[in-house]
C-alpha cells in the first residue's frame, strides 16, 4: 500500500524538483520509501523511472569523486540517456519494449558504476518481468575465475587420503563440517547413501522384490512413489525451503530417516563453516558467508535461536562446537609452541555482518582492534557532500586470548565479497599475514539500513516488490590505509594462484590451497 502525503507544500516542492531537470537540490527526498508523489509516474513511465534513479543515486551515492575520476560523467548521463528512456514512453500502444532492449539501455547507464554491492532491479510494466543490473558482477564476468566460484566449496577427501591431516586420538582424521544452510540440508537428505533418498530408493526396491505384499506394505510403496514423484516434478523448487517442508509434513507417517523439517530461520541464518588440522599443526578455518554473531554470541544465540525447537537449537550449536573447536586448538597450539601457522579460507565468502570480525582473523589479534583504512559518510544532498573521514576500524576479540604471531593466511578468489575483503585487508596489514589466491571482489563500501537515512543521507532506492525501481546503494565510501578505493577493483593478493578447476574437480587437490601449505611450512 502507497503511503499518501497531504501536505500541499511537500507536493508543490517535489513538483519544483522534478521540473529542474538534473541540476542538485537542497530539498531532501528519501526514495527509500513507497510515497505515492515520488513514484506513481514510474508506474507507467521509463522517462519517470530514470529521473528516480538519476536523481536518488545524485543524491545518495557515496563515491562520486571516485567515479568522475574514472571519466563517469553524472550530468552527461542524464543528456545522453533521459530522451532515450522518454523516446520508449512515446512508442504507440501497440509497440513494445523488450526487455532484452531495456536492459542493454539501463547496462549502458549503470555499468560504469564501481561500488561492488550497488544493485539494480527494474519493473518493465510494458512486460510485467523485473530486470535485475549487477554492475559489479558484469565486470567480473570476465574473469577466468568468476563461474567456478559461485558454488566452489572447498573438500579435504584429497588431504585425508593422502595423510594430510592430523588425526585424533582414535586415529580419525581431524576435519569438522557443519552447515546450516537450507540447500545444504536438502542436498543432504539427497545424496547420502543410507539416508533420506537413498534410504528411499532402496527401500522402494525392496518392497517391489517381495514376491507378495501386506496391505500395510502396499500403502507404504504407494507413497514412496507418490513422494519420488512430487520431488521429481517439483524440480529446483523441491530446495525451497517452504516446499521442502510442505512434503515433510505430508509424508513424515513414512518415517524416512533424515527426512526432518528445516526451521525457516535458517533462510537468512544459515551458514557453512569448516575447520581442519592440517599436518604441522596448521588449523584451516572456513565460513561461506559471516553470520557467526548469533551462533557464537550468548546474548544473540538466545535472541535468534531461543524460541526455536530442540532439533534447530542443536545444529546451531554444532556451529559454535566447531568454531570453539578451530579456537581451542590454536590457543592451546600457540601456548605450547606447536602451532604451524592459520589458513583462514574466504574464497566465495559473499560477506556478511561486520560484527563476525572478532570471530574469525580477530580472533587471532590483539584487543582494541585494527585500522583497515578509513570511512567517509554523505554529509548533505548535493553529489559531492561527504564527510570528513574518520577510521575504519574492525573490532577484534575483547576475551582475554593468545594473540597469534605464527603465519596467517587468508586464501582470496573472485567471490570474496564486502566482510571478506575487510578480513583480506586485515591480513595485507599485520606482519604475519599474507594473502594467498586471486583479486576479490571489490565491494568494500558498507550498506546500511534505510532507517539511518536523516543521519547519513543515504537509503535504498524503492522497495523490492513494491516499487518499480529498487537499488542497494553503499551507505559510506570505504578507502585503504593509503586512501586508495577498492570498488571495481578488489585487492590483490600477496601471493597470486589460479586455481586449477579441472584438477580440483577430478582429485579433490586444491592448487591455492596447496601454495598456503607450502608458504607456511617453508616461508615461500
Amino acid at each position: 500500500m502507497r503511503h499518501y502525503t497531504t501536505t500541499i507544500i511537500g507536493a508543490i516542492l517535489l513538483i519544483m524538483t522534478f521540473s529542474s531537470c538534473r541540476e542538485d537540490s537542497d530539498i531532501l527526498e528519501n526514495y527509500g520509501y513507497d510515497d505515492e508523489l515520488a513514484w506513481a509516474a514510474a508506474d507507467t513511465s521509463f522517462a519517470a523511472k530514470f529521473k528516480i534513479i538519476w536523481k536518488g543515486l545524485n543524491q545518495n551515492y557515496a563515491i562520486w569523486d571516485y567515479e568522475a575520476e574514472h571519466g563517469v560523467d553524472w550530468d552527461a548521463v542524464y543528456d545522453e540517456y533521459y530522451p532515450q528512456f522518454e523516446a520508449l514512453d512515446k512508442r504507440g500502444k501497440d509497440e513494445t519494449v523488450t526487455d532484452a532492449e531495456l536492459l542493454d539501455l539501463l547496462k549502458k547507464v549503470l555499468d560504469p558504476l564501481h561500488d561492488g554491492h550497488f544493485s539494480l532491479g527494474m519493473v518493465n510494466h510494458k512486460t510485467g518481468n523485473t530486470l535485475r543490473i549487477v554492475p559489479s558482477a558484469d565486470r567480473n564476468s570476465g574473469r577466468d575465475d568468476y563461474n567456478y566460484t559461485y558454488t566452489f566449496a572447498p573438500r579435504f577427501d584429497y588431504y585425508v587420503n593422502n595423510n594430510e591431516v592430523e588425526t585424533d586420538a582414535d586415529g580419525n582424521p581431524i576435519v569438522m563440517e557443519f552447515s546450516t544452510e537450507p540447500d545444504e540440508i536438502i542436498v543432504k537428505f539427497v545424496t547420502t547413501p543410507g539416508l533420506g533418498f537413498q534410504w528411499m530408493i532402496s527401500r522402494v526396491n525392496e518392497l517391489r522384490a517381495m514376491p507378495s505384499r501386506t496391505e500395510m506394505q502396499e500403502f507404504e510403496l504407494t507413497n514412496l512413489l507418490k513422494l519420488n514423484n512430487a520431488m521429481a516434478s517439483a524440480g529446483q523448487n523441491f530446495y525451497d525451503v517452504n516446499f521442502y517442508n510442505s512434503l515433510q509434513a505430508q509424508y513424515s507417517f513414512l518415517n524416512i530417516p533424515g527426512f526432518d523439517s528445516i526451521d525457516p530461520i535458517f533462510s537468512s541464518k544459515g551458514i557453512n563453516i569448516k575447520y581442519a588440522l592440517l599436518k604441522g599443526n596448521i588449523a584451516y578455518f572456513r565460513v561461506n558467508n559471516f553470520r557467526l554473531q548469533p551462533y557464537l554470541s550468548e546474548t544473540e544465540f538466545n535472541k535468534t535461536f531461543g524460541k526455536c525447537d530442540a532439533q534447530t537449537q542443536s545444529m546451531a550449536k554444532q556451529i559454535k562446537n566447531i568454531w570453539q573447536n578451530w579456537f581451542d586448538t590454536i590457543q592451546a597450539l600457540h601456548k605450547n609452541g606447536n602451532l604451524g601457522g592459520v589458513i583462514i579460507d574466504v574464497r566465495s565468502n559473499g560477506g556478511g555482518n561486520i560484527d563476525d570480525y572478532p570471530y574469525c582473523l580477530g580472533a587471532l589479534l590483539p584487543e582494541g582492534g585494527i585500522q583497515i583504512g578509513y570511512l567517509r559518510y554523505k554529509h548533505g544532498t548535493g553529489r559531492f557532500d561527504y564527510s570528513v573521514l574518520t577510521p575504519d576500524i574492525a573490532k577484534t576479540m575483547s576475551d582475554p586470548h593468545e594473540i597469534i604471531t605464527e603465519p596467517i593466511v587468508v586464501l582470496t578468489n573472485c567471490r570474496t565479497i564486502s566482510m571478506a575483503e575487510m578480513t583480506t585487508m586485515g591480513a595485507k596489514i599485520i606482519s604475519n599475514g599474507t594473502v594467498i589466491g586471486t583479486r576479490t571482489w571489490g565491494a568494500r563500501c558498507p550498506i546500511a539500513p534505510n532507517s539511518t537515512y536523516s543521519q547519513r543521507y543515504v537509503c535504498s532506492i524503492g522497495e523490492q516488490g513494491k516499487t518499480p525501481v529498487f537499488a542497494t546503494i553503499p551507505a559510506a565510501a570505504t578507502i585503504t590505509n593509503e586512501k586508495k578505493f577498492v570498488e571495481g577493483v578488489g585487492i590483490a593478493p600477496d601471493i597470486e594462484v589460479a586455481f586449477d578447476n579441472n584438477l580440483f574437480n577430478t582429485t579433490g587437490q586444491d592448487t591455492q590451497f596447496d601454495r598456503a601449505l607450502k608458504f607456511i611450512r617453508t616461508g615461500e
